[in-house]
């Protein structure tokens, strides 16, 4: 949809509209939609008359009067044929309801960025209903329907993921001659969780130390069920099904040396994602003082929900252990678990985060010992790289995603150039130190390429304490 686009036409006409036959359509899968009543109730009974009836009258009441004066005929009969149908206008005015209805039609293949809704309105005894739809609370688009019932299909982009309203639509119905008008509708809305977009992960970084007993990945120590270690002398304890005759022969030097082949054993992983929920800035720096979510660009809200559900889903993958906490407060935290319904919870704890103020911070977030700790956030203040620091010197592996979105080249004010080039100077200086205390960075805004590179080296070195 067009922001501010009016449009006076026809049934289901217009720029965005379009007069297609309805469909049976559902919501996207994954998602979420609600359509119901929302807003003030009006008495649908009300209408109110237009300058059209008294402009009608004067026009009817001058005609006849100057045929009158002038001796036209023609004329005076002009005056009462207009003075007759403002008559009849008026005695055919009633009470008249808008029923709005709004259907998502199925996707298209070609546009999966956008959703595609049918409204359809019923108004009795009207001649043409004024419709307004607003996209995402703040694209209007206004429509002229004609008819009794008509309908037209919208498109509405998705630019945000999480929960939000897509679309809100108010109808108010128009009589005969448009003599009369009736009072707006109450209004029509859809609300959708929508789902953010899931990026392959083909690497993952472990922690520095695997303590699980069972698992997907390889520890350090020696067990059953990994890949090959070494060959050693056989001790106590040791299973005879695991003697290797050929390195026995090959290596023993006394009678009876007996040699094993050894295996790595396999463990899960602890995951402790940390979200920062503080900051909501797309990657246009001169709106960030405006807080304005609205220019159609991806927030970083947007890339911290993308980052937390592809690196959940990827270590769920595995059978490892994922938590979840928010930054701000303590609901919303998803215990460590795994498993379908552990992650149905943590796809419904990281939709509904939104962006919240830093003082409403409770306390440091519990991860459990040894876990890998990922940390998202844009990294424009001091409290996350101090938590990452803090991690860090408590031994766990910390992966710190950064979530800012790519910048958009933009023309700014001297002031506001200087003012962004501050406040970029010092997130870079955090970036730095939090690489030197041996956290990983990942940007995750970044060409598949580059990400995949990186995750590549973080998963090939398991560092130690």
């Amino acid at each position: 949809m067009s922001p501010r686009r009016e449009s006076a036409s026809g049934p289901g006409t217009g720029p965005d509209a379009s007069s297609e036959p309805a469909a049976q359509g559902g919501p996207h899968a994954g998602s979420e939609i609600d359509v119901g009543h929302v807003g003030p109730q009006v008495d649908r009974g009300v209408v109110a008359l237009t300058p059209a009836p008294g402009v009608g009258i004067g026009a009817g009441v001058i005609l006849f009067a100057t045929g009158a004066i002038a001796g036209r005929a023609d004329v005076a009969l002009f005056g009462v044929v207009l003075l007759v149908a403002v008559a009849v206008a008026l005695s055919r005015r009633r009470p008249a309801e808008a029923d709005i209805t709004l259907t998502q039609e199925p996707r298209d293949a070609d546009d999966p960025t956008a959703v595609r809704i049918r409204i359809a309105v019923d108004a009795p005894d009207a001649e043409v209903v004024r419709v307004t739809a607003v996209a995402r609370e703040a694209e209007t688009m206004r429509l002229v329907l004609a008819g009794r019932f008509a309908s037209a299909v919208v498109r509405v982009p998705i630019v945000h993921s999480g929960e939000q309203e897509i679309i809100a639509v108010g109808a108010r119905p128009v009589g005969a001659d448009s003599v009369w008008i009736g009072e707006p509708s109450a209004a029509r809305r859809i609300r959708r969780a929508v789902q953010p977009r899931t990026v392959p992960m083909p690497f993952l970084p472990l922690p520095h130390a695997l303590r699980g007993l069972t698992g997907a990945h390889d520890a350090v120590r020696a067990g059953d069920g990994g890949e090959f270690r070494d060959i050693h002398p056989y001790a106590a304890g040791d299973r005879l099904r695991r003697i290797d005759w050929k390195a026995t022969a090959r290596l023993a030097r006394r009678p009876g040396e007996l040699f094993v082949r050894r295996t790595h054993a396999t463990s899960d992983v602890d995951v402790a994602i940390v979200f920062d929920d503080s900051d909501d800035v797309d990657g246009a720096v001169r709106d960030w003082i405006l807080g304005d979510r609205l220019t159609g660009l991806h927030t970083s809200m947007d890339v911290s929900r993308e980052a937390a559900w592809s690196i959940a889903s990827a270590y769920l993958a595995t059978a490892d252990q994922v938590s979840f906490q928010l930054l701000s407060r303590l609901q919303g935290a998803v215990p460590r678990g795994s498993g379908a319904r552990h992650r149905e919870r943590l796809r419904s704890a990281i939709l509904h985060a939104e962006p919240q103020g830093r003082y409403a911070r409770v306390r440091t977030p519990y991860v459990a010992p040894g876990a890998l700790v990922v940390v998202l956030s844009t990294f424009l203040d001091d409290d996350t790289g101090r938590l990452v620091e803090l991690w860090r010197a408590a031994g766990h592996r910390v992966l710190a995603v950064d979530t800012l979105p790519r910048l958009v080249p933009q023309q700014m004010r001297r002031e506001v150039r200087a003012a962004a080039r501050v406040v970029l100077g010092e997130r870079a200086d955090r970036l730095a130190d939090i690489r030197a205390v041996g956290a990983d960075l990942l940007v995750w805004d970044a060409p598949d390429a580059d990400r995949i590179a990186a995750l590549r080296a973080m998963a090939r070195v398991r560092r130690r304490r």
